[in-house]
């Protein structure tokens, strides 16, 4: 929401963020309590609403967050400068880092307490009535989306829908019945409240649409747990269908092509249901100047942390020697290597099928022309190879082959081919600081190679209503048949590659065409990998699936020997834990207690 106001410190803190953890936010705003009359002016409604959004630039887009919630998976393994690599191993360094979490749950529950405020003294305020509604709608919305995110990744966590005025130091988990009954009772009177589209002027905040998809994912998820009641799959098969069939009303579709759904520009387009703004401001947007590296933890730094190490590649590689064949250029972006592919699952499965399929394409970046020596003249020369000199602009450096390449290939190539490192045969494998790139998150706009992305993050897409749809109705909610259909709107979309024939398109759309008997678990699970790749929902599936250990131990080597069931949740932050120092202790997960 492309509010300009910095509320996210301001409001009153309760038990559950009176930490260390806090201290950066009540240095950021020193009034350490709000009186609940301010919720009752159209500033409190509007500064509320808009602080909650404002807090979500903490975690999606940024270092840490990426990390935990990508790594440990069969999607993803350790890039070369992985921070938090335990997270990626499930090693005993898990349970003594506990409070890698800790902004993620503190910063909720912040914004649950200021939801908690909007809702219960809003009403009171003076000003139009239809604007009033839809600012407490959003606070419905933004209070359900906060326990949503927690419960999925903690389980059972403490409820509380009041207002809060008093530290405390008691609390306690809630049965997770009691939590998802909470969220979807906000999500219904959400959906009941926002408009068909997003009001003009605001970005893209939540709107009918944004509610209906998330109460769709809650009925899932509840379906899959503990807490599950025998109407959850075919509600959720209803509720995601009820998006598709009414797609046009909340101006909705699917972008012709896969890829355009992530070009610059778009982010707000139709197959949008939810972003998290970012802008260049630099007092609104939390920013560092341009230039002096992307400091700030709250800035979108996407555009880094899948980048490989491209610039070190030199004209004799893998041998020593030469010019290196790329430099570091905005279009390329800064090489973080936090997080790289785990190929062997990304091209022997998932995107085994990249002939008909064009998400392979347009999800990895991998092929980088020369542009050393001269780079911003286009037809300069480059570096010079042992099999000729790149011409900047026009030669392909460096090429992240998905294949072993025959010596005749690589003979004729001027530059450097990398192959796949789980093939037999690979003359110049994959590494760990090398690999394809993660191309989603790019921004070509930013005034220095540095700086961060100012691009809306993407948080909630129009496909994965089709996704959420397929899985219901495998799981009962509707039939198999049913389920191939909305996977299959997803695979002839894919099969639409640019500069295709009619006639490759026609077999391609044959190829890429399921019936019923292919609907599998694993198949919408490697579906939703070809469709979602690194966009923050892969722990998540394999913990709703129950299907995270058999998936990892199958596919991921680095952490196949670590993993457990109880890795499904994420640990309590220590630091919640030793604030509860009044009746029963604050339970910490299975596995993560030491």
């Amino acid at each position: 929401m492309k509010f300009n106001i910095k509320l996210s410190g301001l409001l009153l803190l309760s038990l559950l963020t009176v930490c260390a953890g806090c201290k950066k936010i009540l240095e950021e705003q020193p009034r350490a309590t709000i009186d609940p009359a301010y919720f009752k002016t159209p500033e409190g409604l509007e500064g509320g609403v808009a602080g909650i959004y404002s807090s979500f630039r903490g975690h999606w887009g940024t270092q840490i967050f990426t990390q935990l919630f990508n790594g440990g998976t069969d999607e993803m393994i350790r890039g070369g400068a992985a921070d938090v690599q335990h997270n990626f191993t499930y090693s005993l360094l898990m349970k003594s880092n506990t409070n890698d979490y800790s902004g993620f749950w503190n910063s909720l529950y912040i914004d649950i307490n200021t939801a908690n405020g909007v809702l219960q003294f809003g009403p009171e305020a003076g000003m139009d009535e239809t604007k009033k509604a839809q600012l407490l709608a959003q606070a419905k919305f933004l209070r359900a989306f906060c326990y949503f995110q927690l419960l999925t990744t903690y389980g059972d966590v403490p409820l509380h829908l009041t207002f809060n005025t008093n530290v405390s130091s008691a609390d306690s988990r809630a049965p997770i019945a009691e939590v998802y009954d909470a969220i979807i009772s906000d999500l219904k009177d959400a959906a009941a409240s926002l408009p068909d589209q997003p009001a003009a002027g605001l970005g893209k905040p939540a709107f009918k649409a944004t509610a209906l998809y998330l109460l769709a994912k809650t009925y899932l998820w509840r379906g899959w747990s503990t807490a599950a009641k025998g109407s959850d799959f075919t509600d959720a098969f209803n509720t995601a269908k009820s998006i598709i069939d009414n797609k046009s009303a909340y101006g909705l579709d699917l972008w012709p092509v896969f890829a355009q759904g992530f070009l610059e520009g778009n982010e707000y387009g139709r197959e949008t249901l939810m972003v998290i703004d970012h802008t260049k401001d630099l007092k609104f947007g939390e920013n560092s100047q341009t230039g002096t590296g992307a400091s700030n933890l709250k800035e979108n730094k996407s555009n880094f942390f899948f980048r490989p190490n491209y610039p070190t590649v030199n004209a004799n590689y893998p041998a020593t020697g030469g010019a290196y064949v790329c430099v570091r250029d905005v279009q390329n972006g800064r090489p973080w290597q936090r997080i790289r592919p785990n190929m062997r699952y990304v091209l022997n499965v998932a995107f085994a099928n990249r002939a008909t399929d064009s998400r392979y394409n347009g999800t990895f970046q991998t092929i980088w022309l020369s542009n050393s020596v001269a780079a911003s003249v286009k037809g300069t020369t480059g570096a010079t190879t042992p099999r000729g000199t790149l011409v900047n602009g026009v030669d392909t450096a460096i090429w992240m082959a998905d294949r072993i390449v025959t010596p005749a290939e690589r003979a004729a190539f001027k530059g450097i081919i990398f192959e796949p490192d789980y093939l037999p045969g690979a003359t110049v494998p994959y590494t760990s600081l090398l690999y394809p790139s993660l191309r989603k998150w790019d921004d070509s706009t930013r005034a220095d190679m540095n700086d961060y992305s100012d691009r809306p993050y993407i948080l909630f897409r129009f496909s994965e209503v089709y996704l959420i749809a397929a899985e219901a109705a495998l799981k009962g909610g509707g039939t198999l048949q049913q389920a191939a259909d909305m996977l299959n709107v997803l695979r002839i979309r894919a099969a639409r590659i640019p500069g295709q024939t009619d006639d490759q398109y026609a077999a391609a759309i044959a190829a890429q065409t399921i019936t019923a008997a292919d609907v599998t678990l694993d198949f919408i699970l490697d579906e939703r990998t070809r469709e979602l790749y690194g966009e923050c929902n892969r722990w998540y599936d394999l913990s709703r699936t129950k299907t995270l250990v058999a998936r990892v131990q199958k596919y991921n080597d680095e952490a196949a020997a670590n993993v457990v069931a109880e890795h499904m949740l994420r640990p309590i932050p220590q630091q919640q834990i030793d604030l509860v120092t009044e009746g029963p202790a604050f339970p910490q997960n299975p596995w993560y207690s030491n």
